[in-house]
């Protein structure tokens, strides 16, 4: 998606960066760097497609794709394929409230799954310490994630209406 992103020089000083192999530390710096990693730090990713980009067997890729999930800098839902990389945002800041309205189509390209929502709301979150400009920007769909849940409460009163409605008919 984008064609550069950042990597703060901190890292170097990171306690959870520092405690990964080299080779995690590694996959860490695939998982920024990715070319399909959207600018809200998530993406549609498998792990024999990520071991298969560094040339790796899917054994060597997932004990070091581990190391990153059991620190929490990554979190993943293998039904999903689902990546998500919770810190991505704080160090890679939008420069200005159009770069989150920009943030509006993203969601698109990401698969529906638990962990999309908590991703939407950990967002708004993010966005809610920022100054009103950006709160201002902030697209409508992360302003309240529906969870799958709500979404099929929302199916059943939909059919309990048009049932309703059939029998009055």
């Amino acid at each position: 998606m984008a064609r550069y992103r950042k990597i703060d020089t901190r890292i170097w000083n990171d306690f959870k960066y520092n405690h990964l192999s080299d080779n995690a530390k590694l996959v860490f710096v695939l998982l920024l760097t990715h070319q399909h990693l959207t600018p809200i730090g998530a993406m549609r990713a498998t792990k024999s497609g990520l071991a298969a980009e560094l040339h790796w067997d899917l054994e060597k890729f997932q004990a070091c794709f581990s190391e990153i999930i059991s620190l929490g800098m990554a979190k993943y839902d293998e039904l999903a394929s689902f990546l998500w990389l919770p810190n991505f945002l704080k160090y890679n800041r939008p420069e200005s409230p159009n770069v989150v309205r920009s943030w509006d189509h993203l969601l698109d390209y990401l698969p529906e799954c638990e962990l999309k929502n908590i991703l939407i709301e950990s967002i708004s979150a993010y966005v809610a310490t920022m100054s009103e400009s950006f709160i201002d920007a902030l697209p409508l769909v992360f302003r309240k994630p529906i969870s799958n849940q709500e979404q099929e409460q929302e199916h059943k009163q939909k059919q309990e209406k048009e049932i309703a409605r059939d029998d009055v008919s």
